[in-house]
């Protein structure tokens, strides 16, 4: 029997259709509702109540999808992934969107066999992952008992993560004592972040909190296809002290600087003389992602003169747990960082590197930021 209730909503007979088959291939999701519209959707939201919601985002009619998205927020906050077309404009509504409440985002299928095959797994794991932060709203919700509704799996308001209890603040806080013995003094460094599902989000709360006077440039690796990285390197750039941009072939990494790995490439950091610079790559997926984490941070391996901040944010899979595990064993200057379960979309990607035993912090994800900062508070001897 069908666990995970899904509603689809496209103006299209046709994608509704589509988008339906390829959620019920797989017997764990039953489509409850289909929608045509805005109106159609906002009903059917409040009588069929899924657990997650599929939601074209260009759609004709009264509302279109980022309009439609606002008002589910509203109604009945609910795990929403949109579908997008292949147009520049709809690359830009997708990183709105994200900012704005929704969950993920895929790109519709262009009717290739891979293609449709491709974007079936990718659309069945992200619902199974919507399904599942739902739930954990749901139950925190049930917990608080006061009636409020912590929506910050969804990503439609800002979390205000309430502090873990004595014996989860003990076990979270890895490492703690190296906090300062750790820290190295030079400044000839990087910091890395990276993420997954959640992480266009996420970074909206960690990158324009960081300090326009880090001495060193911060490299963004977030799982994302061509195209997308752009709109939301431009996003960033706009809210954030730091100034924000797409990595480019070649390009030489400058302190108080921000770059975002170009989706579809791998990113390598390699030496120019006595800098650091970006080299790119098309070679195949990792982990099934390109940009892969891991990539980078193994990159890192060949350059044990600098100091390393990398932080893992909220994101499904085992990503950049095997680089990290690398990086600390050739190179004692890596402080790492982990987003906290309590504050993570999909807790997969920290958890992963948690394990490794090789993570320095766990922190709130409003907490990021400040303990990038503070490493460089320390090795300024401030």
């Amino acid at each position: 029997m069908a666990s995970i209730r899904v509603m689809v909503v496209d103006d299209s007979a046709f994608m509704r259709q589509t988008i339906k088959g390829m959620i019920e291939e797989n017997p764990l999701f039953a489509v409850v509702a289909t929608a045509r519209n805005g109106q159609d959707a906002l009903k059917k939201l409040m009588l069929y109540k899924p657990d997650a919601i599929t939601l074209d985002i260009v759609m004709g009619g009264d509302m279109d999808g980022l309009q439609v998205l606002q008002q589910i927020m509203i109604a009945r906050p609910t795990p929403t992934i949109m579908v997008s077309g292949a147009s520049d404009e709809n690359v830009n509504y997708v990183i709105e969107a994200i900012s704005n409440g929704a969950f993920d985002f895929i790109c519709k299928p262009n009717g290739k066999p891979s293609d449709i095959e491709r974007i079936e797994m990718e659309l069945q794991t992200k619902l199974k992952q919507a399904a599942l932060a739902k739930r954990r709203l749901d139950e925190s919700a049930f917990a608080k008992q006061d009636g409020s509704m912590p929506v910050h799996l969804l990503g439609a308001r800002e979390m205000k993560a309430s502090e873990p209890p004595q014996e989860k603040r003990s076990a979270d806080r890895i490492q703690q004592s190296s906090l300062a013995v750790e820290a190295s003094t030079s400044v000839d460094g990087l910091v890395i972040i990276g993420t997954s599902t959640g992480g266009p989000k996420a970074l909206q709360t960690v990158v324009p909190s960081l300090d326009k006077a880090l001495p060193v440039p911060v490299l963004i690796i977030q799982h994302m296809p061509p195209r997308f990285t752009r709109s939301l390197a431009q996003r960033l750039n706009q809210i954030s002290k730091l100034t924000v941009s797409e990595a480019e072939e070649g390009e030489v990494l400058k302190k108080g600087h921000a770059y975002i790995a170009p989706g579809g490439r791998h990113l390598q950091i390699i030496k120019s003389g006595s800098q650091l610079a970006v080299h790119l790559l098309d070679t195949a997926a990792v982990h099934g992602v390109r940009p892969a984490i891991d990539v980078t941070l193994e990159s890192l391996l060949k350059i044990n003169d600098r100091s390393y901040t990398f932080a893992i944010l909220t994101g499904m899979g085992r990503d950049g747990a095997d680089g990290l595990e690398a990086l600390k064993n050739s190179n004692e200057k890596v402080f790492a960082i982990a987003e906290a379960e309590q504050s993570c979309v999909v807790f997969g990607m920290p958890k992963a590197a948690i394990e490794t035993g090789k993570v320095n912090q766990v922190s709130a994800l409003q907490d990021i930021a400040s303990a990038i900062n503070r490493q460089f508070v320390i090795r300024r001897g401030n």
